[in-house]
């Protein structure tokens, strides 16, 4: 797992992601813990709290700028922030926002000088607002005080200057997933052994087509919803695993990979309720789905709640290997935080190797950006291993989602090729793939 510390991505700027990449529904104010009586004893004499000198807040407030599913949120309200509440005698108080909500909220606290959040979570994909604001604090000398070793793969989005705004807590990339039913129809010559090694495109779009032809209806599916769409992030990694670009239409490469889908398209694999979904997680666990190529998370998220159903492995090859995007979730300190001896406790909690690790475990087997958990990664971690798996040889790509003027739009865009293809069960003529690279480069911020 250390090789994949030294790996540098040429702008990376999010996923999720993973993204991931967020889901941008508004999510109401929440309580980490409900009724805090407990953890609250002893607070208001909590000159040395949680075996730390000089801490007197009592309470801390995060901005959580993302939706998570309901299991995720369970376990970071009754776990992950439990814990540090009851290990400091505090009070954990958390807003679950969408990503643009939380951008407006942040941007007013600082606006109005009436500052409430102590701590921001974001992705990569939206941290550029917070850094460029000037909205966050330099914690340059806390993480360095954790001792722990973090990735430098996105510090082109979190450092500016010299100094460090946000620190990445995991990230994630693209794997496949099949439930087990869908073994019976692996292309000749393949077994189980091959899919978690790592198969190609060519393969998966073969038994796409077979599971399709031998169950009556197709069985595996792109998350082609186009509400907070999430299309363009395997679409774009595809593109890279034959040599094209992200975001970009008229490469060979990108060609190349929407002809996998166009072949898909063709023998009627894909799911029909496919456009209702923008993650694998709900149509797979019903049994509807066999077959994705996912965001790390999701596909966790499944195959950790019945590991006897699924099978998971790293992300199909194609001419030029594997392709992936790759994003990673963040936390910082907003500058004028009222509580700012515990955010940079918390911060301190969270560059725990231990507790990093169990972050990456319970949400879904999201990578660790510590170098220190290699030491703690067993086999029995099968998402995380698949994805890390791929980071040694695969072209990974960020998302420069601050280089447009939309990413809203940009993903619309794929979405509009995605389609065409499943309209015409063909790659998109030069013609109109040019004319969504015109509409793309419109996007495109002038510097």
């Amino acid at each position: 797992m250390k090789k994949y510390m030294a790996l540098t991505l040429a702008a990376v700027m999010a996923v999720s992601g993973l993204a991931g990449c967020g889901s941008s529904e508004t999510e109401g104010t929440n309580n980490a813990a409900g009724t805090q009586s407990e953890a609250a004893e002893g607070t208001e004499s909590a000159a040395k709290t949680g075996g730390e000198e000089g801490i007197t807040s009592t309470e801390l407030v995060i901005t959580y700028a993302g939706s998570p599913e309901i299991q995720e949120r369970e376990y970071i309200m009754n776990e992950y922030f439990r814990a540090f509440e009851e290990e400091y005698g505090v009070t954990v108080t958390v807003d679950f926002v969408a990503q643009a909500d939380g951008i407006t909220k942040i941007r007013t606290e600082q606006e109005t000088g009436n500052i409430v959040s102590d701590i921001i979570y974001a992705d990569t994909a939206n941290i550029a607002p917070y850094v460029n604001g000037g909205w966050m604090e330099d914690i340059s000398d806390v993480v360095e005080a954790t001792g722990s070793t973090y990735t430098d793969m996105f510090d082109d989005v979190l450092t500016k200057d010299g100094e460090r705004y946000f620190v990445p807590n995991s990230f994630d990339v693209y794997v496949l997933i099949a439930n087990v039913s869908a073994l019976d129809y692996l292309p000749d010559g393949l077994t189980r052994e091959d899919v978690e090694e790592g198969i190609t495109w060519e393969q998966y779009a073969d038994w796409a087509n077979a599971i399709a032809e031998g169950e009556g209806v197709g069985k595996t599916m792109m998350p082609s919803s186009m509400t907070s769409s999430q299309l363009l992030y395997p679409m774009g990694g595809m593109s890279l695993a034959y040599g094209g670009g992200f975001p970009e239409f008229t490469s060979d490469g990108f060609k190349d990979a929407m002809g996998i889908i166009a072949e898909m398209a063709a023998g009627n694999a894909f799911y029909p309720e496919q456009d209702q979904y923008t993650a694998v997680t709900d149509p797979m666990n019903a049994g509807d789905v066999w077959l994705a190529y996912s965001h790390m998370a999701p596909a966790g998220t499944t195959y950790n709640a019945a590991p006897n159903n699924f099978v998971v492995g790293p992300a199909p090859s194609g001419s030029a290997g594997v392709g992936s995007t790759a994003g990673a979730w963040c936390y910082g300190i907003q500058k004028g935080a009222p509580h700012q001896d515990l955010a940079e406790a918390f911060i301190e909690y969270i560059a725990r190797p231990e507790v990093n690790y169990d972050f990456c475990s319970n949400y879904g087997g999201a990578i660790s950006t510590i170098e220190e958990v290699s030491d703690i990664v067993s086999d029995d971690d099968v998402v995380m291993k698949a994805g890390l798996k791929i980071l040694d040889t695969a072209n990974i790509a960020g998302v420069p989602s601050t280089e447009y003027s939309d990413w809203n739009a940009v993903k619309l865009l794929y979405g509009d090729v995605f389609n065409e293809i499943l309209s015409t069960n063909e790659v998109p003529s030069d013609d109109y793939l040019a004319e969504k690279q015109a509409e793309l480069e419109a996007l495109q911020i002038s510097e």
